[in-house]
């Protein structure tokens, strides 16, 4: 019953937040997101699976059946023709699958199509709806670090107790001789929170950067980078560390052109970060990424010869959810295929197939050569830290899976790509207005 009316109660929020701003209802959302691991652990109810898809319904009732304003449609425009061709294709092939469990391929519906929607959310950001959800971020990294810590060093048991829920937490002890457990905070697992912290950082990096910040803001956007550089090596888990690497990098190359208290705050960031992870052994298992043997294996086992056979011989998929998608417990017995390959690559292949699988190749070549705009966009590091962001997650995606169903990084993951691609041509509609006022100006002046 809690779970009913916490469904129903982050639904309503979602509308209510939603229609009083986007930034309010990414907001919202994403606080549903971060509370939701450690929500559904502790009530290990049915319906607390759903309690983040009641949200992201919720805003999608609030924002996504606005009308939208005539001078925004040519920046929204391409994403939002890749936003219905991405949809289009699980949709048909759930259509043609009648035989097969109706809950489980619904699962792997939501798994293919649910999330895509915040591309389109993504691309109708404005610069103060940025301010505002750079600043909702910057708070929940902060209680989700102080979460981290408590099971730092109180262990997770209080926390997360011990179920099939969080088996995959207490299954990941293999940190320091395996005695310690890589930290979850409040999310499902380490990985989605190290990945949620990594998705987040372009948007308070790009905050600190922008000129004219009072005392408070540089306070809260630097603690809030620190807490989330550190949570990375907190979670312990590889693939996020990879893209935090070309994250810090850029935004210390971009850095550079940056002059005041904005560089040296980001300097001492990087420096008390680099201490406290040198001075815990716990926090340095991005030391075996040193083993490029193993690394190599990790590789290979998810991109060997039995997957093209597979893709061979089922060239449309096995179905949704037949190739890796994470089905609940309680629907574990409904599942006919059996079958994970650690790729989301692979993961689409066998589930939408040979078709589905060439338009996500296609849509992240497109991703990939988008411009982040100009660089006078007081955005423009953030932007830029997006793309390094979401294209690393899309080449390390050989090699893992849940790049889209993690909750909520996955979801941010799509804004930002919307928030880039959206910024090209914004940049080039704002050039193309500023040439036309002054020939206007000038042929006014000629008729005086």
């Amino acid at each position: 019953m809690a779970s009913l009316f916490l469904c129903i109660g982050a639904f309503l929020g979602a509308v209510f937040a939603g229609r009083r701003s986007l930034s309010a209802g990414i907001g919202f959302v994403l606080a549903v997101g971060y509370a939701y691991g450690i929500t559904r652990a502790n009530l290990q109810q049915t319906l607390a699976h759903l309690i983040f898809d009641a949200a992201v319904l919720g805003l999608y009732a609030a924002q996504l059946w606005r009308t939208i304003p005539r001078s925004e449609r040519p920046a929204i425009r391409p994403i939002t023709s890749w936003l219905v061709i991405l949809c289009a294709w699980p949709a048909v092939l759930f259509c043609l699958s009648p035989e097969r469990d109706p809950l489980v391929e619904l699962v792997g519906l939501r798994s293919n199509l649910f999330l895509l929607p915040f591309l389109l959310i993504g691309s109708r950001l404005t610069d103060d709806d940025a301010e505002g959800v750079a600043r909702i971020m910057a708070v929940l990294n902060l209680a989700a670090a102080a979460v981290a810590g408590l099971e730092f060093a109180f262990g997770l048991e209080a926390f997360l107790p011990k179920s099939e829920l969080t088996e995959i937490i207490y299954r990941s002890n293999d940190l320091v001789g395996r005695t310690a457990y890589r930290i979850p905070s409040s999310f499902p697992n380490a990985h989605v929170f190290g990945g949620t912290m990594v998705m987040t950082i372009p948007w308070l990096a790009g905050a600190l950067m922008r000129p004219g910040r009072p005392r408070w803001e540089l306070a809260l956007f630097g603690s809030a980078l620190a807490a989330s550089l550190l949570g990375v090596f907190v979670a312990a888990a590889r693939t996020p560390m990879v893209v935090l690497a070309a994250m810090v990098v850029t935004v210390t190359l971009l850095m550079t052109r940056v002059r005041g208290r904005a560089w040296i705050q980001w300097a001492a960031v990087v420096g008390l970060v680099a201490y406290m992870v040198a001075s815990d052994a716990r926090l340095q298992r991005f030391l075996t990424l040193q083993d490029t043997a193993s690394v190599q294996q990790r590789v290979a086992a998810s991109l060997n010869r039995d997957l093209i056979d597979l893709m061979a011989e089922n060239p449309l998929g096995k179905g949704l959810a037949g190739g890796g998608t994470s089905i609940p417990y309680f629907l574990q017995d409904r599942q006919e295929i059996q079958m994970t390959i650690e790729s989301e690559y692979a993961r689409i292949a066998l589930e939408l197939g040979m078709p589905g699988l060439l338009l996500w190749v296609l849509f992240f070549v497109w991703i990939a050569t988008r411009s982040p705009g100009n660089r006078r966009d007081p955005w423009y590091l953030g932007r830029r830290v997006a793309w390094v962001g979401y294209v690393g997650y899309f080449v390390i995606a050989t090699t893992g899976i849940g790049l889209l169903s993690a909750v909520p990084q996955s979801s941010i993951m799509l804004m930002n790509i919307g928030w880039v691609a959206a910024a090209g041509p914004r940049a080039r509609q704002a050039a193309a207005l500023a040439r036309r006022r002054p020939a206007a100006s000038s042929e006014v002046r000629l008729a005086s």
